[in-house]
């Protein structure tokens, strides 16, 4: 788990995303109170923190040069045991939607960000997938982390997302799900029960993660992820 910025009475705040330097495991952390903003790089093999705090105007300028960065690789890695997951979260109606509405499929919750250049560019992956995966029981969502239903639906509109995306506007499902990364990914079984969890931008039409897919939704033995995945 990378180190944490801690905010007023301790808490931890903001929001990390994977870092383009290919070379180190580096996140960077974004927030933001009233009208102040902060961005801090973190090396995550030494635990250096470099904060610099900007007024508002700076922190925009600064999001879109981090938008702009390109993705370092992720990893995909499997879970042995899960604890029981839920959220109830609204999409981009104000409908809400919840984790049973999906018992009997595999599921795929991509938490994502329209500011994390990494999420954005695992985005066509994931479309991708969803196309190679309409003949088995499974389905795809986007949870969007902490930002405004306007920006999301344009961003959404933007990329032609064609699955659902739900509004996580407080990280509240980010932060009780465990995720301290953007992107992370969670792939549960038919069952509810979380199998894999990818942190950081993963692709997602490998066939091999594809044949993974399909074996997991046809309810049978997942094997085994060959390294490098």
């Amino acid at each position: 788990m990378p180190p944490r910025i801690e905010g007023p009475a301790g808490k931890p705040r903001g929001l990390y995303c994977f870092d383009s330097d290919t070379t180190s495991a580096n996140l960077w952390l974004v927030t933001t109170e009233h009208d102040i903003g902060s961005m801090a790089m973190i090396s995550t093999t030494s635990g250096q923190v470099v904060l610099r705090t900007f007024a508002a105007p700076l922190l925009a300028l600064s999001l879109l040069w981090l938008s702009m960065l390109p993705a370092a690789a992720g990893e995909l890695s499997g879970v042995s045991e899960s604890q029981p997951l839920k959220f109830s979260l609204p999409d981009l109606s104000g409908k809400p939607h919840n984790l049973n509405e999906f018992t009997g499929k595999v599921l795929l919750v991509n938490f994502w960000a329209s500011w994390c250049r990494p999420c954005i560019e695992e985005m066509p992956s994931i479309q991708r997938l969803t196309a190679a995966m309409t003949d088995a029981p499974f389905v795809v969502i986007g949870v969007n982390v902490g930002e405004a239903e306007r920006r999301v639906r344009a961003t959404a509109r933007r990329l032609g997302i064609a699955f659902p995306v739900l509004l996580d506007a407080d990280s509240a499902v980010f932060r009780a799900w465990g995720a301290d990364v953007l992107p992370t990914t969670f792939v549960l079984d038919s069952r509810g029960r979380v199998r894999y969890v990818g942190r950081g931008p993963v692709e997602w039409d490998q066939s091999e993660i594809i044949d993974l897919l399909k074996r997991l939704a046809a309810d049978s033995p997942a094997g085994e992820l060959k390294p490098g995945l």
